[in-house]
């Protein structure tokens, strides 16, 4: 008797939690081609969860760290509206040596001015990756070569980011082993579904070296658009994306990183604004 009350409730937990994803999926398509301001509306106003269906931060001047080198699902949006907000990965590098690679998937991606997605210096270290700056005062490559007495790091990779994706170089050691290069830049994922709006910045660009040491590289930023269809058109609003090496004007300056974006054609006044100069096509 009491095993078949066990089985009874099991059953009913199984019902509910299948009725549960049933009704998710149900709001979530009639949200389809929906603009980031009508998501935000409808997530505040049902049963879904911040933090877990979607995220919302509107305080001013908060870190929030996101699982690293692991897909984060916010299938209702991410809302970054108050100022200030750096959005990042959690490194847990107290033992090993881990890099910043951040992968979202989310319906609608809103932020506001002042906020970021960042992942800069997140990649190689001092010295260390594929482009690495090969001496003093010597920026480290990956898009484009480093410079500096003629020993900057070189370029590798390819542009399209689906084949290979790589973490920016660190920049070359200072003299006398005293200084230390700059860390390269991450990698930064981004699937959107629905719309994008970047009134702030997102970016994974190298750092600046210390007491001599080379510039580090920018890293890596991988977009799609999924929601492109010819019967929804919704405005996208790309911003101010950068991959770059730390310090551009200086003579021991880090490579460019990559950025690759997918899922729509890009207007020649939203390239302005993103460097260095995407890889850009409808399908991957």
């Amino acid at each position: 008797m009491k095993d078949k009350v066990e089985n009874k409730n099991i059953n009913i937990q199984q019902l509910q939690t299948q009725i549960e994803k049933e009704q998710k999926n149900e709001q979530k398509e009639k949200q389809q081609h929906k603009n980031c301001e009508n998501m935000l509306s409808f997530a505040l106003n049902s049963n879904l969860r911040n933090g877990v269906d979607f995220l919302l931060v509107a305080e001013n001047k908060k870190t929030i760290q996101l699982k690293n080198n692991e897909w984060n699902y916010y299938n209702f949006g991410i809302f970054l509206l108050g100022e200030n907000i750096i959005l990042t990965v959690k490194l847990n590098s107290f033992f090993t040596t881990e890099y910043g690679h951040l992968k979202i998937k989310t319906s609608h991606l809103w932020i506001k001015h002042s906020s970021k997605i960042d992942c800069s210096g997140l990649g190689y270290p001092s010295g260390q990756g594929p482009g690495k700056g090969k001496s003093v005062r010597c920026g480290g490559g990956y898009g484009t070569k480093g410079e500096g007495n003629k020993k900057g790091g070189e370029m590798y990779g390819e542009e399209t980011l689906l084949k290979q994706i790589h973490f920016g170089s660190g920049g070359g050691v200072g003299g006398f082993g005293v200084g230390v290069g700059g860390s390269g830049g991450g990698i930064i994922e981004l699937i959107i579904e629905q719309q994008l709006i970047n009134h702030g910045l997102i970016q994974s660009n190298g750092e600046d070296g210390i007491s001599g040491g080379g510039n580090g590289s920018g890293g890596s930023i991988l977009i799609e658009l999924q929601c492109q269809s010819h019967s929804n058109k919704v405005k996208q609003t790309f911003g101010t994306i950068t991959c770059i090496g730390k310090n551009q004007n200086e003579e021991y300056k880090g490579g460019k990183g990559r950025i690759a974006i997918y899922g729509i054609e890009l207007p020649s006044d939203d390239i302005l604004k993103i460097d260095p100069i995407p890889f850009n096509r409808i399908h991957k």
